[in-house]
């Protein structure tokens, strides 16, 4: 069981993959009274401690992931609202929280969400903890391919005290991985020993929280700190004859350091019939990061180098409760308001060239109001009898600097006409600004990265360049769907469907696989040399014309109960994703990129017909196995110009994941022992077959860019993990 830290570069890192700020995370914690939803809304279902048991997981975040095949939406696919207690809590309190402190879990409908000021497609997880509740709960896991190399080790433990409403949690944590160079799986590339495949990571960090009901207020505060580096190898510099280094073939190196400091607070209370709430966060984030680029005729390297800093203020004011009484029942409404502050400073120098210093500060300032009207209800005395059917408004006004009022609007209705068929309609509307850091981000040079070219039909190896994109327009991002979700048989068996168009202007990204259309539409990204070898390209975030995205997610969660003893049970559900179009139009004037029918979607080839996901669990006694797999259909992408055009052929790709655990505390042999309570142990097998895409051209050779070693550089992963509660 591997353990997944949340440290300072999975937090903040100045290049391409800084997509989300910081805070987005922390912001599907919500509150409520302990134990009781807003306008009391019944749960969908409700999962026992020894059901949650069964899972072989350990924290609530585990647990959320766990239970996804339950908490889906048959209105999109994103993460529930989670609930602690019905109180504010923290991201650190969630991710340190064992499983064992959980009384029960409520899954609440979307309409809960919706009360709290949240999108109206996502359900609603309430964890209630135990009372009282005292433990050490500590980790370890060891990691690696099976090929070789790979490896990671990683450790955390953490301390637990619940009395009553008072919540005291202390959590460290390491992770290191080590390096993988093209060299572990043979990649036919000269001084292949000097290029790494994955880099090598460390990750450290820790963090705590304080939560209590003081005079009636629930009030938290947590703080952490998390310090992570990442270093790699990017290949050999080409080096003059007459350098001192020219008989060395001496690797570029990588080197990323990053750290976080956070702390957060939050009052919540109750006024007559409604809930306040009042939080605020801030959040310091540094990164350094050193990239080689070539050598002098001394032989020293000559380095690009960054630094930037992030500070993050937010402060946030809430009011929910009933507003009136209509026939039906009571609307519910929520009133939020927020004030946000980011300073982004940003310093980089480049070989040869003067010191570079950015700076940019915004400012937001929000309002938010939501409600839930009931229009029919099955207990109201009138003549029609249309079951339960509900409406649905939210708008949001963010006045963020720089850009003015952008505005997000949505509305729906939300219908069950007979017990257990639900049916659903919504539209929205979603005005974002561009984060901080696509805007800023400094330059990051990465030289001799591996590319394919579907311009020329060759593999090159370019020079990289990552980071903000400068002036950058708002995201306008609406959405349009459909679901029906029919159930709960049996307790917990569910099938649902869901048809979603999305339609995204200026939607912020990074560029498509170069293509002639996408060289033609930003011929400033891309350099070749004086034979038209890709020599160069500029990877930093643009503002794309149009995406257009159309498909249908179906699919069940079945539950067969073993036996008369309750955890014991096989658990199956099967989805599936049907694109029924996809495509981006990059600048007006350039022909759109059907990515359902020739243009290249990423480096595992266009976008696949189906995406189909599967995930299965048997637990008896103590024992269990939980496996998941995914699959997705072949795909074709056409390379060259249109005047000798070339195919490239993607394989079918599917993976199974398969992990084994066993709690020694509920096997009958060892349960009655005294050093089995709390102790249990993981054996995990990612991609079980060890299989990987398969791509040829039309002549049937496989283009040195889709070698296994680069499609998938760790292959078949082997993790075994122990984990005892103190």
């Amino acid at each position: 069981m591997l353990i997944q830290a949340q440290g300072a570069l999975a937090q903040f890192t100045p290049d391409a993959s800084a997509t989300q700020p910081a805070e987005s995370i922390a912001e599907t914690i919500v509150s409520a009274p302990r134990g009781e939803t807003s306008g009391g809304i019944a749960p969908l279902l409700e999962l026992s401690p020894s059901e949650l048991e069964s899972y072989g997981v350990d924290t609530l975040g585990d647990l959320v992931d766990a239970l996804k095949p339950m908490t889906r939406s048959s209105r999109s696919d994103k993460m529930p609202v989670v609930l602690i207690n019905g109180h504010l809590a923290g991201q650190i309190e969630f991710e340190n929280l064992p499983r064992e402190a959980i009384a029960r879990v409520e899954v609440l409908p979307e309409t809960v969400a919706l009360q709290y000021g949240f999108s109206e497609n996502q359900r609603v997880l309430n964890f209630i903890l135990r009372e009282h509740y005292r433990a050490v709960p500590a980790r370890l896991s060891d990691s690696g391919a099976t090929e070789g190399g790979s490896q990671m080790q990683s450790a955390d433990a953490s301390f637990v005290r619940l009395e009553d409403e008072a919540r005291a949690t202390l959590l460290a944590s390491y992770r290191g991985a080590a390096w993988l160079r093209a060299s572990d799986r043979e990649i036919d590339l000269p001084d292949n020993y000097a290029l790494t495949l994955q880099p090598a990571t460390t990750d450290t960090s820790i963090a705590g929280t304080l939560s209590r009901a003081i005079l009636g207020v629930s009030s938290s505060i947590e703080a952490s700190l998390g310090v992570g580096s990442s270093r790699s190898l990017q290949g050999v510099a080409a080096v003059g004859s007459d350098s001192p280094a020219a008989d060395l073939a001496v690797p570029l190196e990588q080197d990323t350091h990053a750290s976080t400091a956070r702390v957060a607070a939050q009052l919540t209370g109750q006024l007559g019939h409604f809930i306040w709430g009042a939080t605020s966060f801030y959040t310091y984030q540094l990164a350094r990061s050193s990239s080689e680029v070539s050598f002098n005729l001394d032989g020293d390297a000559l380095s690009a180098q960054t630094h930037a800093t992030l500070n993050t203020g937010n402060l946030q004011l809430s009011l929910s409760g009933p507003a009136t009484r209509l026939p039906a029942g009571p609307i519910i409404a929520n009133l939020k308001f927020g004030l946000q502050y980011q300073g982004f400073d940003t310093e980089n120098t480049s070989p040869g060239a003067p010191v570079m210093h950015s700076n940019l500060v915004r400012t937001v300032r929000s309002g938010n109001f939501n409600a839930n009207v009931p229009l029919a209800s099955p207990d109201q005395d009138s003549g029609l009898k249309l079951g339960q059917l509900s409406g649905t408004f939210n708008v949001t006004l963010d006045n963020v600097s720089d850009f003015g009022a952008l505005w997000s609007v949505s509305y729906g209705l939300d219908w069950i006409p007979v017990g257990k068929v639900h049916l659903d309609a919504f539209m929205t509307d979603h005005q974002t600004a561009p984060t901080v850091q696509q805007v800023l981000a400094p330059p990051i040079i990465t030289p001799n990265v591996e590319m394919f070219d579907f311009v020329t039909g060759e593999t090159a190896y370019v020079t990289e360049i990552n980071g903000g994109g400068g002036n950058l327009n708002p995201t306008d991002d609406r959405v349009g769907s459909f679901g029906v979700s029919l159930g709960p048989f049996m307790g917990k068996t569910v099938f649902s469907a869901h048809y979603e168009q999305n339609r995204i202007r200026n939607a912020i990204g990074l560029l498509p696989p170069l293509t002639a259309d996408v060289e033609q539409a930003f011929p400033e990204r891309f350099v070749r040399d004086s034979t038209g070898a890709l020599v160069e390209v500029d990877e930093r975030w643009v503002n794309l014309a149009r995406e257009s995205t159309d498909d249908v997610k179906w699919g069940f969660n079945l539950w067969v109960p073993l036996g008369a003893v309750a955890p014991n049970r096989f658990e199956v559900s099967l989805f599936d994703t049907w694109y029924l179009r996809d495509s981006i139009l990059i600048r007006d004037g350039i022909p759109e990129l059907n990515l359902l029918n020739g243009a290249p979607f990423d480096l595992a080839g266009g976008q696949p017909d189906h995406k189909v996901e599967l995930r299965s669990l048997l637990y008896k006694d103590g024992y269990g196995a939980a496996l998941s797999s995914a699959w997705r259909s072949p795909t074709t992408v056409g390379s060259g110009v249109a005047s000798a055009p070339d195919v490239i052929f993607y394989s079918a790709l599917g993976t199974v994941d398969l992990r084994l655990f066993a709690d020694f505390e509920r096997i009958h042999r060892t349960q009655g022992h005294a050093w089995a309570k709390g102790a249990s142990v993981s054996l995990a097998v990612t991609n079980l077959f060890d299989q990987r895409q398969t791509v040829h051209d039309s002549s049937g050779a496989t283009p040195a860019a889709f070698a296994p070693g680069y499609l998938d550089p760790a292959g078949r992963l082997l993790a075994i993990g122990f984990r005892k509660v103190f």
